[in-house]
């Protein structure tokens, strides 16, 4: 595609997550005219980086310009969240994030390497990642009711998680306060940690998402009892949800979106979100993604604001509820 002249305007978004719309020149600028950066908060190798580069390798093929995805790993996300708040606010630096960088970090950090009071300016919500509850196969459950008994019966059972803070870890806090049980978390590096430590037993539970388990419940030696969304997932259509378990209500999933610099042009995040929606609506690129363990969305900025600040709400809720403090 040739370089593209951008006439688009949008309004600003609501729900504190307002943009700063540029001025009359800004109507006028052509955009992209040179390489976009992609800044990924994980190591090579996790859902958001794989997410980043699959978009980014189509994307650059849509908009005429390269796209590099750059790394910038450490502090929970802070790292690369700090890079891309100072960054120019010209759409050439993209912050790929997950629901631990927009929606978490802000509560469990007193001290951010931004400034709070200017939020990332949305661009699209790109995917879920549902997230399972799987246990140790050679435990009796076979389902969350059972895992509800069982827990119960054995207080101080311990469960896993990728670090402190985490969704995941927050997602178990809280179904252990919701259906009142008595359990210890135990925090790791990382999924595959997460996963080695649920096989050995040095754990009994965990929420992961499918692509960190698939091949050991192929294999046996993890079983799956229920999933995180609201509605059953077509990843695994068989599988009843927590909530159907017993856990009205509950639902716990890590969202991957695509945000901008604080104060970058409303005309810009427009732009970006209806080339990667144009991406996310084909039926190809659709199936890829879900192959991985992923399901596509392609919400609008303004929708993608709202679902920000919903989670954040969510996840302070349990923050401070459960007196979470960050290492």
């Amino acid at each position: 595609m040739s370089t593209t002249v951008l006439t688009r305007s949008i309004t600003a978004f609501g729900l504190g997550l307002a943009l700063a719309i540029g001025g009359g020149a800004a109507g006028a600028q052509t955009y992209p005219t040179k390489d976009i950066q992609f800044i990924v908060p994980m190591a090579p190798g996790g859902g958001v980086d794989t997410v980043s580069r699959t978009v980014a390798q189509m994307l650059a093929e849509r908009v005429g310009q390269p796209i590099i995805v750059e790394n910038r790993p450490g502090a929970g996300g802070l790292i690369a969240a700090g890079y891309v708040a100072r960054a120019n606010p010209d759409g050439y630096t993209v912050f790929v994030a997950d629901s631990g960088q927009l929606s978490v970090n802000p509560t469990l950090y007193k001290d951010l390497p931004y400034d709070r009071s200017k939020p990332f300016v949305p661009i699209t919500e790109a995917v879920s990642t549902p997230l399972f509850l799987a246990v140790n196969a050679d435990l009796p459950i076979h389902s969350v009711p059972e895992f509800l008994e069982y827990a119960r019966a054995h207080p101080g059972m311990p469960y896993g998680s990728v670090g402190v803070g985490s969704v995941h870890h927050l997602g178990m806090q809280m179904l252990v306060t919701q259906a009142g049980l008595d359990m210890v978390h135990v925090p790791y590096k990382g999924s595959s940690q997460t996963t080695t430590a649920l096989i050995g037993g040095e754990v009994g539970v965990i929420l992961s998402a499918l692509p960190s388990l698939k091949g050991h419940i192929e294999s046996g030696r993890v079983r799956v009892i229920g999933v995180a969304t609201p509605e059953r997932t077509e990843l695994m259509p068989d599988l009843p949800t927590i909530a159907e378990g017993g856990l009205p209500g509950y639902n716990a999933l890590v969202n991957i979106g695509f945000v901008l610099p604080p104060e970058t042009s409303g005309e810009i995040a427009q732009f970006l979100h209806q080339e990667i929606k144009g991406l996310l609506e084909q039926p190809e690129f659709q199936q890829r993604l879900k192959t991985m363990g992923l399901i596509p969305l392609a919400s609008s900025p303004q929708e993608y604001a709202a679902k920000i600040a919903a989670d954040t709400a969510k996840y302070k809720q349990v923050i401070e509820s459960a007196n979470i403090a960050s290492n």
